[in-house]
């Protein structure tokens, strides 16, 4: 993804994410959204030289994809701890950084996208690091009911 090198400090946080935790055939996105530690790599000036294109206060990178880009937090994660705690990806040719599973999970919970967390939880529960969850978790009730998801589909 081009994103990556146009943008360094991206992490992508929606359905890229998403995607980059299932596999890549697992569901199509319109958009995509990432997390941007650096502010000058978003720079409107910026940005524009590199053939990004603002259309009602809506940026779409230069090969048309929409793209939401979050300087400050992402359902309440702070973007400094989504950098810090993001994976490298390999895609095709490139690498991406993307949200850590036991986060992305929690933000799509409190998005709540119930088929995202489902899907996640069911794909990829072996992977999944609980007292790391706990520790980014608002609190203990957004882990049991993350433990609940994964009950119901007999993981536990």
């Amino acid at each position: 993804m081009k994103i990556s090198s146009e943008i360094p400090s991206a992490v992508f946080v929606g359905a890229a994410a998403t995607l980059a935790h299932l596999g890549w055939h697992a569901r199509r996105t319109s958009d995509l959204d990432i997390a941007v530690e650096i502010a000058s790599d978003v720079e409107e000036e910026r940005l524009v030289k590199l053939g990004y294109l603002k259309l009602d206060e809506k940026w779409y990178t230069p090969r048309r994809w929409k793209i939401d880009i979050y300087r400050r937090d992402v359902s309440g994660f702070a973007v400094t701890k989504i950098a810090s705690d993001s994976i490298e990806v390999r895609v095709r040719n490139s690498t991406i950084r993307v949200t850590k599973l036991e986060m992305l999970i929690l933000m799509k919970h409190r998005a709540r996208q119930t088929d995202d967390v489902q899907s996640l939880i069911r794909n990829r529960f072996s992977s999944i690091d609980w007292n790391y969850m706990r520790s980014v978790a608002r609190n203990d009730e957004e882990v049991v009911e993350m433990k609940n998801v994964a009950r119901s589909m007999n993981l536990m």
